[in-house]
């Protein structure tokens, strides 16, 4: 029904800023409409327009309100959107930079709309380390923060509107929103790691290479190179060794460990933003099944923790304490020094082996499970014999 030249059947315009094109579309909706509902129609609007895009890995951002509108199913009344609501359109999966215990950095697409410990199984899941729950993310915070106990800068941007304009020109431009998977599951995974500073492109990564958490390493070291993340640079670089907080009371540790992310809540319902830097953490530490086959980069990123923890006197030790580490790290850098076995390979046995087990057989007689051994054949007892038949001359 019209009147005035408007619509009186309840509907209503909904603005909704497409971030990877930087263009807005105007739907016409009622408040019974999913979430679903609207994001088809936007996609088949920006099909009519000769836009050829994937845009599975695409969902509702509502700025105002800092949060996603994920629940698909869920009308625009239940989220409480009304006419003066702007939405964006936007990837869920962006860049993080992440710093890891060692002090190299690694950038990865990580899902910014789940919560913090589903993003933390994933980055571990891609870097091959098992145990995720062990880890956590932790805001990077400056020497000067933490001596003033300001909160770090990523938290004053929560609601700026700005910084709502999610996608930069590296984010549309290098990962485009395509998807060919379904939403939530990344298939194109970009790694880029150097000691100590970002900027060397790795070799990517997919992220639904089969495998299982208790089996993460085979599963993720086809795309990742596992030397680089097993073994650590002797020394990081002069940039990252300047960053290093060095606390000097219980107040600037209590402050840096307030840094840690909530796990119930998304990345960019906490501030965070396309191409930030976190620190993928140790938080608790308590360790267990530690195996040297399949956590290798494990190990090494749980001595990085304990190492500059010490160096850093972030960690309280004696000097005992202190000496017996450093003889432990020189050891440790000795023996990587030197060829290590391969865990992987498969052990033949050796020529006793060979002989004891040829020995046993022979003793116990043939075996069905044996290579020589005929199923369709039954087996026979047989030998020679050696039959002499004496001659007896008759004397008369």
């Amino acid at each position: 029904m019209m009147a005035d030249g408007r619509l009186i059947d309840g509907s209503w315009e909904l603005t909704i800023n497409v971030t990877d094109l930087d263009i807005s579309r105007t739907l016409r909706v009622m408040g019974d409409l999913h979430i679903g509902g609207v994001m088809f129609r936007l996609v088949e609007e920006l099909g009519t327009s000769e836009i050829a895009q994937d845009w599975s890995d695409h969902a509702l951002w509502w700025p105002s309100k800092n949060m996603w509108l994920t629940r698909t199913r869920s009308t625009l009344d239940q989220y409480g959107v009304h006419a003066d609501t702007i939405l964006h359109f936007t990837p869920m999966h962006k860049l993080l930079h992440l710093h890891l215990p060692d002090l190299q950095f690694v950038d990865l697409r990580v899902n910014f709309s789940v919560k913090v410990f589903a993003a933390v199984i994933t980055i571990c899941k891609e870097l091959g380390i098992r145990h995720p729950e062990e880890l956590s993310l932790l805001k990077r915070s400056s020497a000067k923060d933490i001596k003033k106990g300001q909160k770090p800068e990523n938290k004053q941007h929560i609601h700026d509107e700005g910084r709502d304009n999610l996608n930069t020109s590296t984010s549309s431009q290098g990962y485009n929103g395509k998807m060919h998977g379904t939403p939530g599951t990344p298939q194109q995974s970009t790694m880029q790691r150097a000691p100590g500073t970002p900027g060397n492109v790795g070799t990517p990564f997919n992220a639904n290479t089969p495998g299982s958490m208790h089996n993460l390493l085979d599963a993720s070291m086809d795309g990742i190179d596992a030397t680089g993340l097993a073994i650590s640079p002797v020394s990081p670089t002069k940039e990252v060794m300047d960053e290093l907080i060095r606390p000097k009371s219980f107040v600037e540790k209590a402050r840096i460990n307030a840094g840690w992310l909530d796990s119930s809540v998304s990345l960019m319902e906490q501030g965070f933003r396309d191409n930030d830097t976190l620190l993928l953490r140790y938080k608790f530490l308590t360790f267990y099944d530690l195996n040297p086959k399949y956590d290798a980069i494990r190990i090494n990123q749980i001595y990085s923790t304990a190492r500059w923890a010490l160096l850093t006197e972030e960690l309280d030790c004696t000097e005992e304490e202190m000496m017996l580490f450093a003889a432990l790290q020189l050891q440790a850098q000795l023996q990587s020094s030197v060829p290590q076995p391969d865990l992987y390979a498969s052990k033949e046995p050796d020529d006793i082996d060979a002989a004891l087990n040829e020995l046993q057989v022979s003793l116990e007689g043939s075996c069905i499970g044996s290579h020589d051994s005929d199923l369709t054949s039954i087996p026979e007892l047989g030998d020679y014999l050696k039959y002499l038949k004496y001659r007896f001359i008759e004397l008369f």
